[in-house]
């Protein structure tokens, strides 16, 4: 099966989105691929109006807070559990909160802490995570910064510190925080560099601006890079794919606890396909995943016409059509095959 598609249309916020991309945007900004309530309520809508709709949710502010928690490492024993980190998504979705405070929160953290011990090991984190500063070429803030964290009083990146808590401000509010920013999540959702003066750009909107960060995400979904994303695909992680092939084969969205369970163990592994092929046979065989016996297919075809759609966001070719409705159709275990080879593939694991 191929491993690119066309775009089907030029990226623009008005033109209607279609299965490939609505697949796309909620994977990226959801970790997960569309339930079908939001299938049937989205697709066909103008592509600005799902973003807009999706940035008014807690569940794509919860996805934004978990990436950042894992760009900070603070994952498995130091994953931040029951504490007030939890009530950010909320206070963003309200707007009572910015991305830039989120991540101040976040590095003021116990499990910020624990996960960076000791002024050194602190304040480097701290200047690279959030300035994208070199430390071995800045070995004098470092210094400076690490007096701070001690209680002493100095000058660190142009402003007065004397405290763990100042190191974090100051670097959270320096002039490179909101450019740094905007470069790792330009990338993070286009797969590729964000250019030097759109960063500095966006850097400059978001510092001037700080609840602009959603517009932004609108902007760059909306642009070429986005749609090149889109017609390319981009390999899931292990905790998108574990939401993923759940929600595929009509299951809730997994708990948070079976998707880091899950993510682990599937980290742990230098090839986790054999895995990921595991978990998607026990999902076929459990109740509530376990797909239609061919027999009871009214119409094989355009079951697997569907299916390509929601697992592939494209339509079968005239051989993969013939071919797959025959095995669905001609075996009770039929359906069951034609899903397992789906998710097996490295079509959908690049979606």
């Amino acid at each position: 099966m191929p491993t690119t598609h066309p775009t089907e249309f030029p990226p623009s916020l008005e033109r209607p989105i279609n299965d490939r991309w609505l697949r796309a945007v909620c994977i990226d900004l959801l970790g997960r691929p569309p339930v079908a309530s939001e299938r049937e309520a989205w697709l066909g809508r103008p592509l600005g109006s799902v973003l807009d709709q999706l940035w008014a949710t807690d569940s794509t502010w919860k996805h934004w807070l978990d990436e950042q928690l894992y760009f900070f490492m603070l994952i498995d024993q130091f994953r931040p559990v029951g504490t007030s980190l939890d009530e950010l998504p909320e206070r963003l979705v309200k707007g009572s909160m910015t991305t830039g405070e989120a991540l101040h929160r976040i590095a003021l953290s116990t499990s910020f802490e624990l996960r960076n011990p000791g002024a050194d090991t602190f304040v480097t984190v701290v200047m690279e995570q959030f300035c994208g500063i070199e430390v071995q070429s800045s070995k004098r803030e470092l210094e400076i910064g690490k007096a701070a964290y001690d209680g002493r009083t100095g000058v660190f990146l142009g402003s007065r510190a004397q405290s763990q808590s100042d190191v974090v401000e100051v670097a959270a509010g320096h002039k490179d925080a909101a450019r740094f920013f905007v470069g790792r999540e330009y990338e993070r959702l286009t797969r590729t560099p964000m250019p030097k003066r759109d960063r500095a750009r966006a850097g400059k909107r978001l510092h001037r601006e700080p609840r602009a960060f959603p517009d932004l995400v609108k902007e760059w979904m909306g642009s070429e890079a986005y749609a090149e994303r889109v017609a390319r695909g981009a390999p899931m992680s292990n905790r998108t794919w574990v939401r993923a092939v759940y929600v595929d084969l009509g299951a809730p969205p997994p708990s948070d606890g079976t998707t880091e369970a899950l993510r682990s163990a599937l980290d742990g592994l230098g090839d986790p396909a054999p895995l990921r092929s595991t978990i998607a046979r026990m999902l076929l065989d459990a109740d509530g995943t376990r797909p239609p016996r061919g027999p009871e297919l009214k119409d094989a075809g355009a079951w697997v016409a569907d299916v390509f759609q929601r697992l592939l966001g494209r339509a079968p070719s005239a051989d993969e059509a013939s071919a797959f409705t025959r095995v669905a159709a001609e075996s009770g275990d039929g359906p069951a095959l034609v899903l397992y080879t789906l998710l097996s593939s490295p079509e959908y694991e690049s979606s």
